[in-house]
């Protein structure tokens, strides 16, 4: 049947052979009005009259495809479709080229099973319009439910011969193998239309994300793209592919290849719209390779800063601080001594320092750029950062030293820390309360609870406190959350509860809510006359009503709340969480 898509018979032949319509030219305000009048019938119900409506403007017209569509759908209406076949027919007489109508034509054909005529009707299209492959692709479609995959995927070959490896017909033809569990086939399918038309990429990577072993055809197309012979457009998509899929050797061996086939400008460019997908695409390590390999060819030294600046951002990305530092040490160097940009790319780069030299090569670059900026704001923090890594490695001296003549809260807080640890309460919370005006909000919040909660507790509440703070502070949450635990005991009673609170606080952040709630009810049920009861009671309904069954629990802690503690700041709170509680229980 498909062979037929291949007799001799020449499109002028036919056109030849077709009787000369006698038609007056097309009015297009007739045709508005008829099928108007058409519309109106159907709506109506007079299917009746709209057919006679719709057939006399053919008759008058036979061009107007509305009006063929209009009559498609009446007579759709009335069951009697095949009955369009003929008027198609004389439309196409006038009309030989109309697309949508010939797909009409086949789609008809299909729905009364009229598979001989359905030959003829995409043998025809195709020679009224021989330069589309769409009469190949929609009628493979309609092939493949009528008669089967076989003869779709035939006439999708014949479409393929006459229009060179159409991108669109091989996706086609790809579709008919994954529908017919052919996935390696369809994804050399697929893999032969991709670096020809870049309309047609997105379609296909479409397709893969849909498939449920999209992996293993992705490595199986980005395997043929990169295959010889190969080109610059096929290697670009299968990186691109490659990416997107997690395969970053595999796409930076692609993008190789495509660059080392480009003379140096066009390689630039290709290295530089790589990279960019990479970072879009959350792949930093490739990003990184691409700016790296773009840095080697750039002469330039504005270009090269750029390069190097985005080089360092992917750097960090990727989490080479090494990479980092060294192109941020480039970019300092290429601004003019003492200039507001070297300041900037210089305290950058002291704090990717911080991470990737030793504490004594760290100072002298501080005190090098304290030499050449000795009133930037950046020494705070800057020493701060250096003191933090410095106390890492259990040199408390030297940090002390490091923030020595440095004003500011970032080392104000370093240094209170500092004290605390060493044991040092009364000096630490006045280091503490120094830090505070200059923090942001919140932070200075969280300090000058600290402040007033190692004023009011004894000698040795204050000391675990402290200790419990500085860990904290380090980051060392687990380990600060286990000292207040294993350290609550062998405090006075009235330090207890804030103790507590305050391990309760770090369980919070260190994502450990069994232990957040084990020390808010020992608060409750050991503590209830403190400070601290109604917020750890309010707290504890909060989370336990997050908890599945435990409403009922939170309910109660919340209504006790309310009728025991009826002045705490806290109540409005616990009136709004029960509300909403029993609002969503009902």
């Amino acid at each position: 049947m498909v062979k037929r898509l291949m007799a001799p018979c020449g499109l002028a032949v036919l056109l030849a052979a077709a009787p000369v319509l006698a038609q007056t030219r097309p009015d297009p305000r007739l045709e508005g009005r008829m099928l108007r009048e058409a519309s109106s019938l159907e709506a109506e119900g007079n299917l009746e009259g709209a057919e006679a409506t719709l057939r006399d403007l053919l008759a008058r017209q036979p061009s107007s495809s509305s009006a063929v569509f209009a009559l498609e759908r009446v007579l759709r209406s009335r069951g009697t479709l095949p009955g369009l076949l003929p008027v198609v027919d004389t439309h196409l007489e006038a009309d030989a080229g109309n697309a949508p109508v010939r797909f009409l034509k086949v789609r008809i054909l299909a729905e009364v099973d009229s598979v001989a005529g359905l030959a003829d009707a995409i043998d025809e299209w195709v020679r009224a319009d021989p330069g589309s492959p769409d009469p190949y692709r929609e009628g493979a479609r309609i092939y493949r439910e009528k008669v089967g995959s076989d003869a779709a995927i035939e006439l999708v070959g014949l479409g393929l011969e006459a229009h060179q490896d159409s991108p669109i017909l091989l996706i086609e033809l790809g579709d008919l193998h994954v529908a017919d569990g052919r996935t390696d086939e369809g994804a050399r399918a697929w893999a032969r239309a991709l670096g020809q038309d870049r309309a047609q990429t997105q379609a296909v990577f479409r397709r893969i994300d849909e498939l449920d072993d999209a992996e293993a055809v992705t490595a199986l197309i980005v395997q043929d793209l990169g295959a010889a012979p190969t080109s610059v457009a096929r290697l670009e998509v299968g990186s691109e592919l490659a990416l997107r899929a997690g395969l970053d050797e595999e796409a930076q061996r692609l993008a190789e290849d495509a660059t080392g086939r480009l003379e140096d400008r066009e390689a630039k460019g290709f290295l530089n719209g790589f990279a960019r997908k990479a970072e879009d695409l959350k792949r930093p390590k490739s990003a990184l390779w691409a700016y790296q390999s773009l840095r080697r060819r750039v002469d330039d030294p504005v270009e090269g800063r750029s390069t190097d600046e985005r080089l360092a951002e992917a750097a960090l990305q990727a989490g080479d601080s090494l990479a980092a530092y060294e192109a941020l040490q480039r970019v300092r160097t290429s601004y003019a001594p003492s200039s507001g940009e070297r300041q900037e790319a210089w305290s950058r780069e002291l704090r990717v320092q911080v991470s990737t030299h030793e504490p004594e090569t760290v100072l002298e670059a501080l005190a090098a750029f304290r030499g050449e900026y000795p009133e930037a704001a950046d020494l705070d923090d800057l020493s701060a950062a250096v003191a933090a890594r410095l106390l890492g490695q259990g040199d408390r001296a030297t940090a002390m030293e490091v923030l020595e003549g440095i004003e500011g809260p970032g080392a104000s807080l370093e240094r209170a820390y500092l004290l605390l640890e060493s044991g040092a309460i009364g000096e630490g919370i006045q280091a503490l309360r120094t830090s505070v005006p200059e923090l942001d909000p919140a932070h200075a919040t969280e300090v000058i609870q600290l402040t007033l909660l190692l004023s009011r507790l004894s000698a040795p509440g204050a000391a675990v406190a402290a200790q419990a703070a500085v860990l904290n502070h380090r980051g060392a949450l687990d380990e600060s959350i286990d000292l207040i635990i294993g350290g609550v005991e062998a405090v006075p009673l009235d330090d207890r509860p804030a103790l507590l609170a305050l391990g309760a606080r770090a369980a919070d952040r260190g994502g450990r809510p069994r232990d957040s709630q084990a020390l808010r009810r020992r608060i409750l049920t050991d503590h209830a006359g403190s400070p601290e009861m109604p917020a750890a009671a309010l707290r504890l309904a909060r989370t336990l009503s997050e908890a599945p069954g435990g409403e009922t629990e939170a309910v109660r802690i919340l209504e006790a709340l309310i009728l025991d503690h009826p002045s705490s700041p806290v109540v409005p709170d616990a009136r709004r969480e029960l509300r909403r509680i029993q609002g969503a229980g009902s």
